[in-house]
């Protein structure tokens, strides 16, 4: 409420203060000269104060003469310069500083992510990265931490789950893994150690400088259970140059508001600070009633920087909860399309019908609210140190203990034989046999609205589908406590330089992220459902008795599980870096790793309610499983950089992911009987092996970079879903996929700018057991994920006025590993504009999915091994989004 009342006064506040600045008119009569004495000349007649070193550029500027603001006279002043101005009129002091032009030497930016070597640029590093600049980050308009990673050729990001709890997949890994093999890191420490809800404690906002993205190579070296990719949220630090931005963004189209800021600059001479972070309030883009995206993150950092050593500290409060979007029905009957009651864009299965319900649970009656959501809470705690203890030795120690909290709530789908025609619901066996028990005669079944307690007379006109389904509550809670350290020394020679490291993460998860399946909930099929009762009524339509309580078919989903764990993690690696030559640069590092892990699991045990609902009335005994295990990861590349402007790479690197607490309780809870229960355990290390070969070039308007890629999972556990009438099952398959990933960016021009990202590959399914049916099915594409993505965004920037459209490709992708049900291929297009009124205040205009195109991420990852039905669960991509943002730099 109070950033709704604030929106207004603040927006027109810093409009008019930026008005008044950018209106303040100087006579100037500026001679030809060189910069550094047109700068000279502008002070002087403006009576501002500057700050600049010595300039060397010899190129005479023209005379002016006339009345201008300051801002606009130095905007032409620095039209082709490599220097940029910014104005402190609090001061009334014009700082100039040397800037390198992101458009023409990305490739010359020096990078610290995947890295040992001092200086390591992307030119001459051995890696496949992507740098993510701070001027991409500040114009992109929030969202989510995997949306942000399409703009990062080699994944495959399905974030139509919400600004939390979405999937990206590295080089054909198949979709739906969250962000498995992948290394979510703020400062270069992973924010969970087994990558587990990962992105639940790392938000986007305007406190991250820069976003570095490392696919395959030293991945498995310098993190924890990121062996295909790392990616690391770099924050802004305080410099001698005070930084302060404030931007509010706004949707037009849905209920959508969040306030971003960031402020930084010095204390003294030594110290600096660095703070912000955002509020956001949303009904959602699929909106279900009630308001579920509540809340946002603060952070502060204080920086003691000196000649022999820098020091960081750090402080993160995050409270926050998010919507989690869950497949809808679709219809297949030729073409994949909607039905008409359950839009595709803004459709939703969650409504107000259905946000508070009461639940019969081991714990007791539990009623649970559905606008919780997915509710995330963290407070973290970091130190950074660098020491130079002489010229050869340094040392760096980067600490991080975490309070980490989730708790998600919310309803899902299971099998599409879920989706049933209402007509013939009424007539199943269950039904039947509810009706042959009843004492009296004469007695139907027929539907009944839970929420007004209204007779559906005829079914089939249900929605004009006569469809219901089953809607699945499911809820689940992540608590632990987690510290990890980073230490490393480093020997730097002329030609050469030698990393010794140690980390160390400890986690104490008083609740695992366990499922507890809720029951079982009849619903009708359209946007915001309601529950329906199946119940029985006499000739006079009086209702007798009652088959379903309040839509409840069952309180028992497939499982209810509770555990708690410990893990304790020893990493040693070593890393060596060497010059051989002025162009050829070699690197070789080599990690091992010590992990224990212990856990305990209880199951929920059927009983019944005194209405005879199956409900998980108690827990089964406590079980306890600990285990060791110890795995070696190594990495080798070269560089050689052919001159200035081309390089070649290459890299093989052999990695693993280690065992996850979660696994025992997982494996115990889903197994099919007792037998089969007691031979649970955490499961085996996951192999990677990882070859890449890659080139790059940078030329004065032109820039490419490609590699050829291998990636091997083996062994890879394949969660198989039966169904919604039986268990899950986890069978042990490997992956090969072979590929091409490629950036190129052009500028044409001072105004025109081309940038084209994409990926080709061929990921296939290896290794099924031939016990299973299912192994005639070996070398078909990975599920979910496409053979091929392109994204091609041409820019226009010229004066105050910034347009870009981005035209996006996705391939064609299986939903099943038959490869029987296909995904179809889709385009979308974004489009962002930005108006610079002054150097103080701009606006951008984002609009994400421009041409409303319906886009399945997903068919229906909990349905069976194959699948060909003519209405199935599906995830779109959202519908068209325009969000409205005003920016306030100071």
């Amino acid at each position: 409420m109070l950033l709704r009342l604030l929106t207004k006064p603040l927006a027109w506040l810093i409009l008019f203060s930026s008005y008044a600045h950018a209106t303040s008119d100087y006579q100037f009569n500026l001679p030809e000269a060189t910069l550094q004495q047109r700068l000279l000349d502008v002070a002087t007649q403006s009576g501002w104060q500057l700050s600049a070193a010595a300039l060397p550029e010899q190129t005479l500027l023209t005379p002016l003469q006339g009345r201008f603001s300051l801002e606009e006279l130095l905007n032409k002043s620095f039209e082709s310069s490599q220097y940029q101005f910014h104005l402190d009129p609090q001061q009334q002091r014009i700082f100039v500083t040397f800037t390198i032009s992101e458009k023409e030497h990305d490739f010359e930016r020096i990078i610290v992510t995947g890295v040992s070597g001092k200086t390591r640029n992307i030119l001459n590093s051995s890696i496949s990265i992507t740098q993510l600049s701070t001027q991409q980050l500040e114009q992109h308009t929030p969202y989510s931490s995997a949306e942000i990673l399409k703009e990062v050729t080699g994944f495959w990001v399905e974030d139509s789950g919400g600004e939390t709890n979405n999937n990206v997949s590295p080089r054909g890994l198949r979709g739906g893994e969250g962000f498995r093999f992948i290394s979510l890191m703020e400062n270069g420490l992973p924010i969970t150690y087994d990558g587990i809800w990962s992105d639940f404690f790392l938000r986007p906002d305007l406190t991250h400088q820069t976003i570095e993205a490392v696919r395959g190579g030293s991945s498995g070296i310098f993190t924890l259970n990121g062996p295909a990719a790392m990616v690391n949220y770099i924050t802004r630090r305080g410099s001698d140059l005070p930084f302060n931005l404030v931007k509010f963004s706004h949707a037009l189209n849905y209920d959508y508001s969040r306030l971003d800021a960031v402020f930084s600059g010095p204390i003294n001479e030594e110290l600096f600070y660095s703070l912000g972070g955002f509020y956001r309030t949303s009904n959602g883009i699929r909106e279900p009633g009630f308001n579920s995206d509540l809340g946002g993150q603060f952070s502060a950092q204080i920086s003691w920087i000196r000649d022999d050593f820098e020091l960081d500290l750090s402080f993160k409060h995050l409270n926050d909860k998010t919507s989690f979007y869950a497949p809808l029905v679709m219809q297949n009957y030729n073409n994949i399309k909607q039905l008409p009651s359950l839009p595709y864009d803004y459709g939703t299965l969650l409504s107000d019908d259905l946000q508070y319900l009461d639940f019969h649970t081991p714990e007791g009656q539990i009623k649970r609210d559905l606008e919780d959501a997915q509710q995330s809470l963290m407070n973290s705690y970091t130190v950074q140190f660098k020491g130079i203890l002489s010229k050869q030795w340094h040392i760096d120690n980067n600490a991080r203990y975490s309070n980490l909290n989730n708790q998600l709530y919310t309803l899902m789908n299971l099998g599409n034989e879920t989706i049933i025609d209402a007509t013939s619901r009424l007539g199943a066996e269950d039904v039947n046999t509810f009706i042959n028990d009843f004492p009296k005669s004469n007695v139907q079944a027929k539907y009944l609205r839970s929420a007004d307690n209204t007779l559906i007379q005829d079914p089939s006109l249900l929605n004009d589908n006569g469809l219901i389904t089953s809607s699945y509550p499911l809820y689940s809670r992540y608590k632990q406590q987690q510290f990890i350290n980073h230490f490393n020394v480093n020997y730097y020679q002329p030609q050469w330089s030698l990393r010794l490291g140690h980390m160390y993460a400890h986690n104490n998860f008083n609740s695992l992220p366990l499922d507890q399946w809720l029951g079982q909930i009849l619903t009708d099929v359209q946007h915001q459902p309601q529950r329906l009762d199946i119940v029985l009524v006499d000739e006079q339509d009086n209702i007798v008795a009652n088959f379903t309580e309040q839509g409840f078919l069952s309180y028992a989903g497939p499982v209810y599980l509770t555990g708690q764990g410990k893990s304790r993690s020893h990493s040693l690696y070593a890393s060596f870096d060497w010059q051989i030559s002025d162009k050829l640069r070699i690197d070789f590092a080599l990690r091992n790793e010590q992990l224990t892990l212990t856990s305990s699991t209880q199951q929920g045990e059927i009983g019944q309610t005194s209405t005879a609902k199956d409900y998980y009335s108690h827990y089964s005994a406590n079980s306890s499983f600990s285990d060791s295990f110890n795995q070696n990861a190594v990495s080798f590349g070269a560089n050689y950089q052919i001159n200035e402007q081309l390089a070649v790479f290459t890299r093989y690197a052999d990695a693993f992911e280690m065992p996850r607490l979660i696994n025992y309780g997982n494996a115990r809870g889903w197994a099919k009987d007792a037998e089969q229960r007691n031979k649970q355990h955490f499961g085996q290390p996951i192999s990677l092996t990882l070859t890449e070969m890659g080139l790059r070039y940078h030329a004065m308007h032109w820039q490419f970079s490609g590699t050829l890629f291998d990636t091997n999972f083996d062994p890879l556990p394949f969660t198989v879903y039966r169904g919604a009438a039986s268990t899950q099952q986890a069978v042990l398959i490997n992956t090969q996929t072979q590929g091409l990933e490629f950036e190129y960016d052009y500028q044409f021009n001072q105004a025109w700018q081309f940038k084209a990202i994409g990926v080709w590959q061929d990921a296939g399914f290896y290794g099924i057991p031939t016990q299973l049916p299912q192994s005639e099915f070996n070398g078909n594409q990975i599920t979910r994920t496409p053979e091929l993505q392109l994204r091609l965004t041409p820019k226009y920037q010229a004066g105050s006025i910034t347009v870009a459209v981005t035209w996006s490709y996705v391939g064609e992708r299986y939903s099943d590993i038959a490869n029987q049900f296909a995904l179809p291929s889709y385009q979308s297009w974004d489009m962002f504009a930005e108006f610079i009124f002054n150097e103080q205040l701009s606006a951008q205009l984002q609009v994400k999915n421009l041409t409303n195109t319906l886009g399945l991420t997903e068919g229906n990852p909990r349905d069976d091994l194959t699948h060909q039905e003519p209405l199935f669960y599906g995830r779109p991509i959202f519908g068209r989004t325009i969000k409205l943002a005003l920016s306030y730099q100071f």
